[in-house]
């Protein structure tokens, strides 16, 4: 754990709309033309990610899939982001490999993962058959239309899986639910539900594809997504944080850390609420009581109520598995019980379960939103708190809008929050790359219709070093100096979080990778606030611009490969050396024609391609480690644990040892 310095780096830091045709029209680009390229790469989980991977996947073919939507441009640029274009340099270093991602969550990426099967790559969290399942999200696209190799779905085979949050911190208890006996069998891309008619307990299987790896791909922010739109029942806004233009990161409201914990308690429910006194600690750690609309203040304005009238905050969350979902409860479950140390608001049994009905288990952080929402009922009741029910809210009068929203994937939750005063009030919590700046626009199928809309706007957010800096209110002094506003959700600002964080060793076993694992150590007070034992990406406390709501997106592969034809292994690798190369500016130039797994280069197109998504390329040292860890052959200077194609007739090398088969 990094426990030295961290104080003097701290103190020396200063019901979804139909678009009309002609909308929908609107949003699409035509496809870019395609080289048949016949090697591909296979990958698919986390919605999260999905988008960036796609973008980095056409980046290192230097050509773009049908319908993706992006165009090669020498007026790219990553800082102001430019939506839908990539750099013109892509294509004059480029590889024949396409690269192929399936968005259905970190849920079912895992499950997919552990499996071994890409037929459970579907979006939808059945627990058991028979169920009925969905294709991967509309965008990006899971297949290319204009390439004969790569037009079907399920794919034929799994290269690796994505996700947002850590494997299971055992072999033994990476176990999974996998569905099987499809109706139709083949060519889902053509149908809108998908029959799981048979179900049964899988495990990872070490013996036949090694050992599990996971590996940190980018850094990744959850944004707040807020939409402060006039309502159209006439309530209108006066929203004094706003960033102005308010379509720049965090630019659409500022929230404390004490209204975000209120939210996604059901302690404040209306956006007009000017009576709830709400717990925040001060810089001394001393618990304190604010209004909610306190926040409503660039520094210099009278906080006022935020709306002239009744507005719900509908909270939109995702009912599927998902890493977004993760890192966010991670940081409610790390923080939020820290502002409540009587128990008055009943912050730790809602925030992480244990408590509840007695149990001294807790149930988050986690993949499941769902979690949160029962232990709220668990806490407060079905009288006025019942989210399962739609017709049940704070105020008869407001029926039958419903208070908590579910929604399948990254896009459908974009499109349930948006932008329109249709959907005024709603928040939930989105990657970077489906918000604005970072997205002109989300898409997704629903019941065959395509839908588009704006991206979503997106909050700045109140984090630790501020709180112990005095700064609770957008634009406040305390002891920083000068007026200080909250953090938005921007690639730096995700860096500095991900820095208070230790790389593992390149030798290190798959758990070593989790970031959310590491805590800080005991005796670790600043601000007269214990963190011992806290998650240090759950409540980061490096600097004044760290984002408080940080974690990973993973790449979930296996050691030992099948590989009859002598391409895959290779393939899979040499794309990854570039990807995690991409972080090391110290390596060689990067090119294509000498750079590989065994001899990484530095493509600074990388960077800039997953900046432009509002990520941050991950850490060097990290980065590093995965290179010497797991990509370069033991021959080459590698470790034994670097990936390896199974020999159907010789002696096994690196990730292979003590296997037979390798990954289907």
């Amino acid at each position: 754990m990094k426990t030295t310095s961290f104080a003097g780096r701290l103190l020396g830091s200063t019901s979804l709309v139909v678009l009309s045709a002609a909308a929908i029209l609107g949003t699409q680009r035509p496809a870019a033309a395609q080289t048949p390229i016949s090697t591909g790469i296979y990958g698919g989980g986390s919605t999260l990610s999905s988008l960036a991977l796609r973008q980095l996947f056409d980046c290192y073919a230097g050509t773009t899939v049908a319908n993706d939507g992006q165009a090669f441009s020498p007026t790219f640029t990553f800082a102001p982001p430019t939506p839908d274009m990539l750099p013109a340099s892509c294509t004059q270093v480029s590889t024949a490999v396409e690269g192929l991602i399936a968005a259905v969550g970190a849920g079912n990426g895992q499950r997919a993962y552990i499996a071994n099967d890409p037929h459970q790559l579907f979006r939808g969290s059945p627990d058991s058959a028979p169920a009925l399942v969905r294709k991967p999200s509309a965008k990006p696209p899971f297949r290319d239309t204009a390439n004969p190799n790569f037009k079907t779905y399920p794919y034929p085979r799994l290269d690796f899986a994505t996700s947002d949050l850590p494997l299971a911190v055992t072999v033994s208890s990476l176990t999974t639910v996998s569905f099987s006996n499809f109706l139709p069998t083949t060519n889902w891309q053509n149908t809108l539900l998908i029959a799981a008619q048979s179900s049964s307990a899988v495990s990872f299987n070490p013996a036949s594809v090694g050992a599990p790896i996971q590996i940190p791909a980018v850094e990744i922010p959850i944004a707040i997504a807020v939409n402060t739109a006039n309502s159209a029942s006439g309530v209108t806004w006066t929203n004094r944080s706003a960033l102005s233009p308010n379509t720049q990161a965090g630019g659409a409201i500022q929230l404390s850390a004490a209204q975000l914990c209120a939210i996604f308690s059901a302690t404040v429910t209306d956006w007009s609420d000017t009576a709830t006194l709400i717990p925040y600690l001060d810089q001394n750690g001393v618990q304190q009581f604010q209004h909610f609309y306190d926040d409503n203040t660039n520094g210099t304005l009278t906080p006022v109520a935020y709306t002239s009238g009744r507005l719900p905050i509908k909270v939109v969350y995702r009912a599927d598995d998902a890493g977004a979902s993760y890192i966010l409860t991670n940081y409610l479950a790390n923080l939020c019980p820290l502002l409540d140390p009587t128990g008055t608001y009943n912050y730790k049994k809602i925030f992480t379960g244990v408590g509840v009905n007695g149990t001294t288990t807790a149930n988050l952080p986690s993949s499941r939103f769902s979690h949160l929402v029962q232990n709220i009922l668990a806490v407060k009741g079905t009288t006025d708190h019942d989210h399962h029910d739609t017709l049940d809210v704070e105020d008869d009068s407001e029926r039958p809008i419903p208070h908590w929203i579910t929604a399948l994937g990254a896009n459908h939750e974009a499109l349930k929050i948006g932008t329109d005063a249709f959907h005024a009030g709603r928040i939930g919590y989105l990657s970077a790359d489906f918000t604005q700046p970072y997205a002109q626009s989300v898409t997704e199928e629903i019941a065959g219709n395509t839908i588009s809309a704006a991206a979503p706007l997106s909050a700045s957010i109140q984090n630790e070093a501020l709180r112990i800096f005095g700064v609770y209110h957008p634009g406040q002094t305390g002891s920083v100096g000068t007026p200080t506003n909250f953090v938005p959700p921007t690639p730096d600002n995700v860096a500095q979080a991900f820095s208070g964080l230790s790389a593992p060793s390149a030798s290190g076993s798959y758990n070593a990778w989790n970031i959310y694992g590491q805590t800080y150590a005991g005796g670790t007070v600043l601000g007269g606030v214990d963190y011992s034992g806290l998650s240090v990406i759950g409540v980061p406390l490096v600097s004044l611009t760290d984002y408080a709501l940080t974690g990973a997106s993973y790449a979930n592969v296996y050691s030992c490969y099948g590989d009859a034809g002598g391409t895959r292994v290779p393939t899979l690798k040499n794309w990854l050396a570039w990807l995690y190369g991409g972080s090391v500016s110290a390596l060689p130039r990067y090119n294509p024609a000498t750079s590989n797994a065994n001899a990484p280069g530095y493509d600074p197109d990388v960077a800039q391609v997953i900046r432009n998504n509002g990520f941050h390329e991950l850490d060097p040292t990290w980065a590093g480690n995965v290179l010497s860890g797991y990509l370069r052959a033991s021959a080459a200077g590698g470790l034994p644990t670097a990936i390896a194609a199974y020999n159907a007739s010789g002696a096994q090398t690196d990730g292979c040892q003590g296997v037979t088969g390798g990954a289907k």
